[in-house]
């Protein structure tokens, strides 16, 4: 089932099952249970005219395929400017994905800081396609347009954590949305496999989204540049920082996770 077919059950609240196509390891796609509980708050609670600036999320607990899942949220708060809602993904009652969003209205400042656009190290036409092939790549990845710009592979032994690339999804139907964006961002690997020498599992655990305004339109064949970097590990836990981009260089998102990588066994 493709990307849309999930949203459309999240913005309906209805119960709903993932199939294990979008599956990660023992787990479904993080990105995917987390863009839901976005899709599920802007569907059910009225944002008009707001922005989504801040996103946490927290990864509790596998979520398991084909078994019942459940949404529901929280509004924390409801001011003028600023609403803050939770919202959570659940199985049996357990909480497996957790968020604390942000959403805001915009307001006028004297304060205006605005970044350069981002120089492209390679032209997303000219950027190859990473090629699915099942058992070697988790299911998900097979929803994606995922195009290395970097020649940083997953547990090619590399001294250097960045990966790079141009990423939409495989049969883009829709304008990008809050919820969309979010997902591509986590359909990369995480920043540290280059530097393993052999598979070994890995999980996110934490992850904070910033998103910037105004935000220039999107076409739905638009691809987004990402690239992301390793800033501190160790003790089996790394931190990963990292910005996406829209085609005209103008910075969209910035996103931090902490991971934790399995490569030893106490």
């Amino acid at each position: 089932m493709h990307f849309l077919h999930y949203q459309q059950l999240a913005e309906t609240n209805t119960e709903f099952v993932i199939h294990e196509e979008w599956g990660q390891g023992r787990s479904i796609f993080g990105g995917l249970t987390a863009a839901l509980v976005i899709t599920h708050i802007e569907a059910q609670v009225d944002l008009t005219g707001r922005d989504l600036r801040t996103v946490n999320i927290h990864f509790c607990g596998a979520t398991k395929a084909d078994t019942p899942c459940q949404l529901r949220h929280t509004v924390l708060s409801y001011g003028k400017s600023v609403v803050q809602i939770e919202g959570q993904l659940l199985q049996h009652g357990e909480v497996k994905t957790q968020i604390v969003a942000c959403y805001t209205l915009p307001r006028n400042s004297s304060i205006a800081v605005d970044l350069p656009p981002k120089s492209f190290p390679l032209a997303a036409g000219d950027a190859p396609k990473l090629a699915f092939e099942k058992g070697k790549l988790p299911d998900f990845v097979q929803y994606f347009d995922l195009r290395y710009t970097h020649n940083n592979m997953p547990y090619s032994g590399s001294k250097d954590s960045l990966i790079s690339g141009w990423m939409r999804f495989a049969n883009p139907k829709e304008q990008l949305d809050n919820s969309g964006i979010l997902a591509l961002i986590d359909a990369w690997p995480p920043a540290v496999l280059p530097m393993l020498t052999k598979r070994a599992p890995s999980s996110t655990i934490t992850w904070n989204l910033e998103f910037m305004y105004p935000r220039p339109t999107l076409a739905i064949e638009d691809l987004l540049f990402y690239e992301c970097s390793a800033i501190e590990a160790d003790q089996g836990y790394a931190h990963t920082e990292g910005k996406i981009y829209h085609p005209n260089g103008q910075l969209l998102v910035l996103t931090r996770q902490m991971i934790g990588v399995y490569d030893k066994v106490d």
